[in-house]
C-alpha cells in the first residue's frame, strides 16, 4: 500500500507549537526523521509531489483552474464573457488590464506555484540520490520546480528563486540577476536531470504522459533558452523531443479531441496533471483530489441563455469567455473550413443551423424550417455578453467530459507536441535555419488550413502558433516577449453583446447581431511598461518587505 504522507507533515508543522498537547502515540504515522531513507519512501515522496502538483496548478480552490485564466485572459484573442457585466469579474479584470495586487486568480496561481516548489523542495532537500530509483525521483522533483520557477518567471519577471527549504521567518527577495538570467536557471536544471530520467517508451505509452520524462525536461530547457533569446541552445534541446520519437501530432480528425478526455495522455502529450488514470497518486479515495472538476462550466457557453442546448454540449455552463471577432476572422481567413478552424469556433451560422439542438434533433427540419423554429438561438433578450458574433468551441465540453454529473475531470495540459515543433520552427526562423518549414508545414497539414506556408519566416511561426495554440496558455508570454501588445491596449472598451432578432425584435427569422457597450468607468486597456508582469499579490508583499512590488500592482 502506498503511503501518503504530505498532509500529515503538513499537521505536523502547523501544530508544531503544541507538541505537548498532541505527544499521543499515533499508529499509520511516519516520523519525519525516520522517512525518506528507503526507495520506496522516495517514490512515496514524489507521489505526494504529483498529488500537490494536481491541486495546486491543476485544481485550485474556486470554480476555475488559475493558471489557464491568468495566462488566457490577457491574450488578444478572447474576451471574459459571462452573464453580465460584473459576473466572472475576476477573469475580466485580468483581460482588461484593471487587475490589482488583490486579484484572487493571480494570488491563487502564484501560491499554487510555490506550493509546488515547496513539495519539491521536501524532496530535494531529504532524500540521497544515492540509488537509481532516488536519481529518478530527485531529478522528476528538480523538473517540476524548475518548470514551477519557469512559469514565476514569465508571468512575474523576477520572483524569489526558492532552491531549499526556507525558516518559518525567511522574506525572500526577488531574483537578484535579472529575468534572462532566472530562465537560464529553468533550463539548466532542467537540463542536469536529463541523465536521471525515465524516457516515454513510446507514444502510445499514458504513463509516460502523466509524468516527467527526458521529453518534458527537453520541452522545458528548450521553451526556457527560447525566451530568453538562446535559439541554437533551444533548437538543440527541443530536436531531442523530435528525434526521441516518443511522440506524434493526432491525425487530423482527432485534433478536437485533444481538448477533451479522449485525447487525454495520448501520443500528442507530453505531460498532462492527470486526473483519471494518475499511475503517482495512490487508491481511489485519495484520486478524488483531482483535476479541473468544474472547467467544464467555467470554459463553456451561457447555456441557460439559449433556446435549447445544443446537443454535443454535456453541461450547462457559465460562459466564462469567448472568442475576439477580429481574431475568429484572421484565422478563418487563414483556416477557411479546416477541421482545426471549426473546432476552434464556429462562426454565426454554423452555431444556428450546422450544430445539433436538443429542440429540433431528431426531427429532420430544412434549413428554412430551422430558420423560423424557436427551438434554436439566442432566446434570453439580455444576449450572450461578451459574444461578437463568434462562438469558440475548442473547450466547451462534450459528454464524455461530464463524467461524474455535472462536473469532469479532464486532463491539464502543460505541454503537447505541436508546441515543441511550433517553437522548433520559431528557433530555426531567428537563426535561418530552413530545417524548421517542415514542422511547421506538419502543423499546417494535419490542421487542414488552408494556408500551407512556403517560407520560414518568424511572422509566418507567429501566425501559426496564434492559431494552433490559442486558449492554451502561451498567447500572452508570446506577445510580452516578442512585443506584440498592440492588440490589447483598447482591452475593456467597446463590449460587445450578441443578440438574435428573432427573439428580441420578433423579426420572421433568426439573424444573429452584436451592439457595443462601454460598461468600465476607469482606466482599461494594456500599458507598455506596465502589464508585461503580473502584480505579486499583497498576500506576499504584505508580509514580505523585501518583495519589490512590479509596476502593475503599484
Amino acid at each position: 500500500m502506498k503511503k501518503i504522507i504530505y498532509p500529515l507533515l503538513g499537521v505536523a508543522f502547523l501544530f508544531s507549537g503544541c507538541a505537548d498537547r498532541l505527544n499521543i502515540e499515533q499508529k499509520g504515522v511516519i516520523p519525519f526523521e525516520s522517512f525518506y531513507q528507503t526507495d520506496e519512501d522516495a517514490q512515496n515522496a514524489l507521489n505526494n509531489l504529483y498529488q500537490s502538483f494536481v491541486m495546486n496548478i491543476a485544481g485550485n480552490e474556486g470554480i476555475y483552474v488559475a493558471l489557464p485564466v491568468l495566462f488566457n485572459e490577457p491574450g488578444d484573442d478572447m474576451l471574459a464573457a459571462g452573464n453580465m457585466y460584473g459576473d466572472n469579474d475576476f477573469g475580466a479584470q485580468i483581460n482588461e488590464f484593471r487587475y490589482d495586487s488583490q486579484n484572487e486568480v493571480i494570488k491563487n496561481a502564484y501560491w499554487g506555484l510555490y506550493g509546488v516548489i515547496y513539495d519539491a523542495n521536501l524532496v530535494l532537500d531529504n532524500i540521497e540520490p544515492n540509488s537509481d530509483v532516488k536519481k529518478r525521483v530527485c531529478a522528476e522533483a528538480r523538473v517540476l520546480r524548475a518548470w514551477s520557477h519557469f512559469m514565476l518567471a514569465i508571468g512575474w519577471d523576477c520572483p524569489p528563486l526558492v532552491d531549499h527549504i526556507l525558516p518559518a521567518d525567511a522574506k525572500p527577495a526577488n531574483y537578484e540577476h535579472g529575468h534572462d538570467a532566472l530562465l537560464k536557471w529553468c533550463a539548466e536544471e532542467a537540463e542536469a536531470a536529463v541523465n536521471d530520467l525515465e524516457e516515454r517508451t513510446s507514444p502510445t505509452d499514458k504513463v509516460g504522459a502523466s509524468k516527467v520524462t527526458k521529453g518534458f525536461a527537453y520541452t522545458l530547457a528548450g521553451k526556457a533558452r527560447l525566451f530568453m533569446g538562446d535559439y541554437e541552445n533551444a533548437k538543440t534541446n527541443l530536436k531531442q523531443v523530435i528525434n526521441s520519437q516518443k511522440y506524434e501530432l493526432v491525425p487530423t480528425e482527432r485534433w478536437a479531441n485533444l481538448f477533451h478526455t479522449s485525447g487525454d495522455l495520448c501520443e500528442e502529450m507530453i505531460f498532462q496533471a492527470n486526473a483519471l488514470e494518475n499511475a503517482n497518486v495512490g487508491d481511489w479515495d485519495n484520486k478524488i483530489q483531482r483535476t479541473s472538476w468544474m472547467w467544464i462550466q467555467f470554459w463553456n457557453w451561457r447555456t441557460d441563455k439559449l433556446a435549447s442546448m445544443p446537443s454535443f454540449i454535456g453541461t450547462a455552463g457559465w460562459g466564462g469567455h469567448s472568442i475576439r471577432a477580429d481574431f475568429a476572422e484572421r484565422m478563418l481567413a487563414n483556416d477557411g473550413d479546416s477541421p482545426r478552424r471549426k473546432a476552434t469556433f464556429l462562426t454565426g451560422d454554423e452555431f444556428l443551423y450546422e450544430m445539433e439542438w436538443n429542440g429540433t434533433k431528431g426531427k429532420n427540419l430544412t434549413r428554412e424550417q430551422l430558420e423560423t423554429s424557436d427551438q434554436i438561438g439566442i432566446k434570453d433578450p439580455s444576449g450572450l455578453y461578451g459574444f461578437a458574433g463568434y462562438f469558440a468551441n475548442k473547450f466547451v465540453p462534450w459528454a464524455e467530459d461530464n463524467e461524474k454529473g455535472w462536473y469532469g475531470f479532464k486532463n491539464l495540459t502543460i505541454f503537447r507536441y505541436a508546441e515543441v515543433l511550433l517553437m522548433y520552427a520559431e528557433a530555426c526562423a531567428h537563426t535561418n535555419d530552413p530545417d524548421g518549414l517542415q514542422y511547421l508545414q506538419q502543423i499546417q497539414r494535419r490542421a487542414g488550413s488552408a494556408h500551407i506556408s512556403t517560407e520560414l519566416t518568424l511572422d509566418e511561426v507567429k501566425n501559426e502558433k496564434s492559431y494552433e495554440m490559442w486558449l492554451e496558455g502561451v498567447r500572452f508570454p508570446d506577445m510580452v516577449r516578442w512585443g506584440d501588445t498592440d492588440g490589447v491596449v483598447n482591452n475593456g472598451k467597446n463590449i460587445p453583446t450578441t443578440y438574435d432578432a428573432f427573439f428580441t425584435k420578433g423579426e420572421s427569422k433568426h439573424r444573429l447581431y452584436v451592439e457595443y457597450s462601454n460598461p468600465n468607468k476607469g482606466t482599461t486597456g494594456f500599458v507598455k511598461g506596465k502589464h508585461e508582469y503580473f502584480a505579486y499579490p499583497f498576500a506576499a508583499t504584505s508580509i514580505n518587505p523585501n518583495l519589490i512590488q512590479n509596476p502593475s500592482g503599484k
